[in-house]
């Protein structure tokens, strides 16, 4: 599913209209008729005589609004309008048609101006249907529209479930583009997106304020979308066409070797994880590699694994020649993970310069530790052929020099930023998880949530990406794949024992459960 910015939707808008000839009022028609549907599918409840309050912008999200006041009317509800009409800026074009047929049907409504304005009586209304603003706020919400916003929501806290909150394309006040707020929020019960959901749905104060999420069709055929297909995805089972393929002829040659290297004193649990995380993505082979002294700590946990012994400058603490030693161990073998519990001693840093240096053709997972000492290197890893990058917000600080606020106040732009500099698909993690690559496109994930904040969660993470990569999947579509199904396992895990202290081998028993989900038909497989 395509995620799109304001100006990537209105793009498609005015495709649609001059290349292809539908007409803007189709569109706005489509949308509307979309907008009631999807309110009463989700709400199949109402009372006998429903009352509905439609508040309107002067914009074409008004448009809309006076659209849904016909169709709900038509439908037998009492429908109240109020038009927020700043001075001197009229209802036009589309808006102004939809605004003409309500009136002419005779449905009250109220104009609020700077100088008058009559609130509805909330306690009176079923369904407020929010028309405010749509994608082309971008200044903050003031005057008579900031005060009914106030007053809607105020109401929303009151009268809570009483009161059902439709946000038309997004919630009033709400940045499409970065899920900033530009007004006192409305939460959202519904909202129903227009053509495709906006990435400010899902970033910062989105996902907060605008309930549950659908897709209102519009008429933007695929033949349209081509024209100007939105960089960014919502990551999910209907796009991933590039599961690793299991042929039947397959034998343990077939399906990938996976190298882990990390695990120092005290950390030795993060290359566990990550190798148990590696065994669950479909890998054939996997070893850990490890300071030589704990080798009996890796034989003891990891039964599925093979292990190798790293050298070392002090006990459980890896020499700089390890990383031509993992070069060496490398061939003939699909792919890397370098980071989990690695440690931040010299002779650690020496072992990821080198194999960031040496592993031109070889995939690479690069996490925790190996970020810490890639900070002011990113470029370096330009030369590698195929690298994923999996910091959170403080490693991803690090490596681009600003502070973890700045990180958290624009992650898409940081994970954009991350992949440029650095060559590199980046996972971005966190809620909504963002997985860039180079050039700007982007998945954004929908699974997961709170539970998943517990340590070790992204080590299990490295070692899944890196078991996809060494299946044959490219970066980018490894990592996506491989963030959603760990998403996935820990919904499933939180479904089952709760949201509370879960652990990560919770997570790790659920992996295979999402394969069986992923492997089913289409139409049994679980959606988000």
């Amino acid at each position: 599913m395509y995620l799109s910015t304001s100006a990537e939707m209105k793009l498609l808008d005015r495709i649609a209209m001059e290349r292809f000839g539908l007409p803007g009022i189709v569109l706005m028609e489509n949308a509307s008729r979309a907008i009631a549907r999807a309110a009463l599918e989700h709400w199949p409840d109402w009372p006998a005589a429903p009352v509905a309050a439609v508040l309107a912008g002067p914009g074409q999200n008004g448009g809309d609004g006076w659209a849904l006041a016909r169709i709900f009317s038509a439908l037998g509800w009492t429908v109240h309008c109020w038009l927020v009409q700043p001075e001197g800026k009229e209802v036009a074009g589309d808006a102004a048609i939809n605004l003409g047929v309500a009136q002419k049907m005779g449905l009250p409504i109220q104009i609020i101006t700077e100088a008058f304005g009559e609130w509805p009586n909330w306690s009176r209304v079923d369904l407020v249907i929010d028309a405010l603003f749509g994608t082309g706020l971008d200044r903050p919400v003031t005057g008579p529209a900031e005060r009914l916003l106030k007053s809607a929501g105020a109401a929303k806290s009151a009268l809570g479930h009483r009161l059902r909150i439709l946000a038309v394309d997004l919630p009033s006040g709400l940045s499409g583009d970065t899920g900033e707020l530009w007004g006192p929020p409305l939460p959202a019960d519904l909202t129903v997106a227009l053509g495709a959901p906006k990435v400010g749905l899902y970033l910062k104060e989105g996902p907060l304020i605008s309930g549950k999420v659908v897709v209102g069709d519009i008429g933007l055929t695929p033949q349209i979308i081509a024209q100007a297909p939105p960089l960014g995805r919502l990551a999910g089972p209907d796009e991933f066409h590039f599961l690793p393929r299991r042929p039947l002829e397959g034998h343990k040659g077939t399906f990938g070797h996976v190298l882990l290297a990390g695990g120092a004193r005290g950390k030795t649990g993060a290359l566990v994880l990550a190798a148990q995380g590696a065994a669950r993505s479909g890998a054939a082979l996997v070893t850990a590699l490890h300071p030589a002294s704990l080798g009996t700590i890796f034989e003891t946990k990891l039964t599925e694994a093979m292990t190798l012994d790293l050298p070392e400058d002090e006990p459980g603490e890896l020499a700089a020649s390890a990383g031509e030693l993992i070069l060496n161990y490398s061939q003939g073998r699909q792919s890397l993970a370098l980071g989990p519990g690695l440690g931040l001693g010299r002779g650690a840093a020496q072992t990821v310069y080198a194999v960031v240096d040496g592993a031109e053709d070889l995939p690479l997972v690069l996490d925790a530790d190996a970020l810490t000492h890639l900070a002011g290197r990113l470029t370096t890893l330009k030369k590698a052929s195929a690298a994923v990058l999996t910091p959170h917000p403080g490693e991803a600080a690090r490596l681009l020099a600003v502070t973890t606020a700045e990180i958290q106040n624009d992650r898409l732009g940081a994970a954009r930023k991350m992949a440029d500099l650095s060559g590199a698909v980046t996972v971005l993690k966190g809620y909504h998880t963002i997985i860039a690559e180079p050039g700007g496109q982007f998945f954004l994930n929908p699974t997961g949530g709170p539970h998943l904040a517990v340590g070790g969660s992204g080590d299990l993470l490295t070692g899944l990406t890196a078991g996809l990569l060494a299946q044959g999947l490219a970066p980018f579509p490894a990592a996506a794949l491989a963030v959603w199904i760990h998403g996935r396992a820990g919904d499933l895990a939180a479904q089952t024992l709760g949201p509370r202290g879960l652990i990560p081998s919770d997570f790790y028993d659920c992996l295979p459960q999402v394969w069986r989900e992923l492997s089913a038909p289409a139409g049994e497989r679980w959606a988000p």
